[in-house]
């Protein structure tokens, strides 16, 4: 066990659903307005969209509650369609990062609306650049799959909008979005099966490799598309399983690295098992939710990583301090969590919900 965890008692996990609307709650500085972290007390649209999701993840709305989100996230969209936040550094909020910022935000706030059973003000014409019709020379191409977690995270961004725009707003995105499929169906590493140009011969680019999946796999799988070699993928996840529980090398892994793990080896697993699962799997499972409970503090909400500050994209309104919880982590985790009730229970009463994107249920 590393030094820095010495402190931490991990036979004393607990994880409480009560808790985490309490913490919910204490978040909560008017109507539609969160601060991040006990910390971070300045509120945004990403804090507002944790929220909103996990309060319908967990609570529900009532009708006034469902009106007020609708008008909340109405009035952060700009005409291109996407959500904009006076609280952002523009420079950083408009860069071409793709793990945070304009593009990154939108799939979470769809996910949303589809909780609030709504729709968006605006059609997200912004996507109308990212069109493909062919297999050469688009940007689709001109990425790096060596390192593919921030190349995932661009395709993760657009196909899932363009996924939504094709279904709810009735925008012709469907040929572009075949093309896409084909695309990346070709580009699959049989090795491995996933998304990866080189040998994955250590554990970085193993786990490079994983980031990626979770990225790419729910454009498929939203669309019912069986992606080849997933016995290949399962494996490599399991290999990259930690001695605590967690998907990453160090011991403290994060909640991205968690569900960047957990995610795909639970929809692969059912994709070609179905929810049959061998004892070797659910010693998996089991000890990734172990672990991911642990990460739950005594206020209800959920670190990022254990002994880390965080800060969410370089910004003031999106930190937390050490071992504090705050509300992407919360959000994050709580979902990892669902993954796995959806797969003990065969799916059998999701909180998750048919919808693009992150909170699909198996």
């Amino acid at each position: 066990m590393k030094k820095e965890f010495s402190k931490y008692n991990k036979s004393k996990t607990f994880y409480s659903e009560r808790k985490v609307i309490e913490y919910l709650s204490n978040r909560k500085i008017q109507s539609n307005k969160y601060e991040f972290s006990n910390s971070g007390k300045i509120s945004s649209i990403y804090s507002g969209t944790y929220a909103c999701l996990l309060q319908g993840m967990y609570i529900g709305y009532t009708e006034n509650e469902r009106r007020k989100w609708i008008e909340y996230f109405d009035s952060h969209q700009r005409e291109d369609g996407l959500f904009v936040d006076k609280n952002y550094d523009d420079r950083n909020f408009f860069s071409e990062n793709g793990g945070w910022g304009a593009e990154h935000l939108v799939p979470h706030i769809l996910v949303a609306y589809d909780r609030l059973q709504a729709i968006p003000k605006y059609e997200l014409k912004y996507l109308k650049k990212y069109e493909i019709y062919n297999t050469k020379d688009n940007w689709l191409e001109k990425l790096d799959y060596r390192n593919i977690w921030g190349s995932s995270n661009h395709i993760m961004n657009r196909v899932v909008a363009m996924q939504y725009a094709r279904d709810r707003l009735r925008m012709d995105f469907s040929e572009s979005i075949q093309t896409i499929e084909e695309i990346l169906l070709e580009k699959i590493n049989p090795e491995y099966g996933m998304w990866f140009d080189g040998k994955a011969n250590d554990i970085n680019s193993r786990n490079e490799m994983i980031r990626g999946m979770y990225h790419i796999l729910p454009i498929f799988y939203y669309d019912n598309i069986k992606t080849p070699f997933a016995s290949k993928a399962i494996d490599q996840i399991v290999l990259s399983q930690n001695k605590w529980g967690g998907f990453d090398k160090n011991i403290g892994s994060s909640a991205c690295a968690d569900i960047d793990g957990l995610d795909p080896l639970l929809r692969l697993w059912v994709q070609e098992n179905g929810y049959q699962y061998t004892s070797d799997i659910k010693e998996v499972v089991d000890r990734a939710k172990e672990w991911i409970i642990f990460n739950q503090n005594q206020d209800g909400g959920f670190v990022f990583e254990r002994n880390k500050k965080f800060k969410y994209g370089s910004q003031v309104s999106l930190t937390s301090e050490k071992d504090e919880s705050n509300l992407f982590a919360t959000w994050f985790r709580c979902l990892s969590l669902e993954l796995v009730e959806d797969f003990f229970s065969q799916n059998s009463h999701s909180r998750l919900i048919k919808t693009v994107g992150y909170e699909c249920p198996l």
